[in-house]
């Protein structure tokens, strides 16, 4: 299948170049294409869903025996167990809501709210068990010119980790610091002109660069190339996307190269907005889980 980051090279006979510039000139233009700047993005475009979404619901599945599959038998033979099911709301602008944690029984785990200003910003979130006491909370913070500066997460009364941020002049987040008891973690970002982050720098307590990743995009601003580097130029993890030419998803390809480890990513099903409806996850050539979407347009 042709991806839409290929660019295939036809030779072409001498004589039949008249004829096809012809009929090339009858065919309509492509529709403009529009890349969104990260900093301009809701939670469904950041997480490549298409249209409205009310409500998503995704079910991970385990196979039965699952330490005896391998590559070599077929999918569709296996039975699969669902092993937890989540449940996500999303605002008419695509905003999320809420989700909630679930055993496959019904029984919930964890349910997280999310609370905005009138111009989207996140102003916090709440998260809860049931049967359990504590409630976690996390604050937002915004400087004069209504960009991220902070975010803290609180258990009861007590900071369980402060975060602070420096953005550029279009909200793009280009410095991130976590502060935790007696040091610190920095890492820093860069974007390219199209406002997509291009690079994240990593920096050890000490100030010395311990990692940093490097991010390419096709033309129509997806994400296809992510490369993590140790070091000055040591290639330790790998990961290659494709998309449909509609810009379904296809396939996700990582490599981490420190562990010998291979994953990939296959996205068999979609629906009619071009969403996801199946991904398997193989590991090494194994089988390890299914996930199962379904989707709840407005």
């Amino acid at each position: 299948m042709k991806q839409r980051f290929l660019f295939l090279t036809v030779l072409v006979p001498a004589l039949l170049i008249p004829a096809l510039l012809l009929l090339s000139g009858c065919k309509r233009k492509p529709a403009e294409i529009v890349i969104i700047p990260d900093v301009q993005k809701n939670h469904l475009q950041r997480n490549h869903i298409f249209g409205q979404v009310k409500e998503l619901c995704t079910y991970t599945l385990l196979p039965e025996n699952s330490v005896a599959q391998n590559d070599t038998m077929a999918l569709d033979s296996l039975r699969f167990d669902t092993v937890s099911v989540m449940v996500q709301h999303y605002s008419p602008d695509g905003y999320l809501l809420d989700y909630c944690k679930m055993t496959p029984q019904g029984d919930t785990l964890a349910v997280r709210i999310f609370a905005y200003h009138a111009d989207a910003r996140a102003d916090y979130w709440k998260e809860f068990y049931p049967g359990e006491p504590d409630t976690v909370v996390c604050h937002y913070e915004y400087d004069m010119n209504d960009f991220l500066s902070a975010e803290k997460i609180f258990v009861r009364d007590s900071v369980l980790s402060t975060t602070s941020y420096k953005t550029d002049g279009e909200g793009n987040v280009i410095e991130m610091v976590r502060h935790y008891d007696g040091y610190s973690v920095r890492n820093t970002s860069k974007y390219n002109a199209q406002g997509l982050l291009s690079r994240i720098d990593e920096f050890e307590p000490s100030g010395k660069l311990f990692k940093y990743v490097t991010i390419e995009y096709d033309n129509y601003g997806d994400e296809v190339n992510r490369r993590a580097f140790k070091g000055e130029n040591d290639l330790i993890e790998y990961t290659y996307t494709q998309y449909q030419d509609n810009g379904a998803l296809l396939k996700v390809l990582f490599e981490d190269r420190l562990h010998n480890d291979k994953e990939q990513y296959v996205y068999a099903g979609h629906d009619q907005q071009n969403n996801w409806t199946s991904e398997t996850r193989y590991k090494n050539k194994k089988l390890q889980y299914k996930r199962i979407r379904t989707y709840i347009y407005y």
